[in-house]
């Protein structure tokens, strides 16, 4: 392509930024499913008179990866 000991610093920084959100744009190869969430809420007052709320959630998921070894 070219020599890329000639691109100045701010062009690197642009491409190091570019190659992130490519990164971050393009969908995994991994297949996921969400197996349940349990979510649970409890609200309780200080002896002050303030109001705290506890939330407390668990996700479980199931990943499913491409085997890469060869046979």
């Amino acid at each position: 392509m070219g020599d890329d000991r000639d691109i100045s610093r701010l062009r690197g920084l642009g491409r190091f930024v570019g190659h992130l959100w490519h990164a971050v744009r393009t969908p995994t190869k991994t297949d996921r499913q969400e197996l349940g969430r349990a979510s649970e809420r409890t609200e309780q007052t200080t002896p002050d008179g303030r109001k705290v709320v506890l939330r407390r959630t668990t996700i479980e998921e199931v990943e499913v990866q491409d085997d890469d070894r060869s046979a």
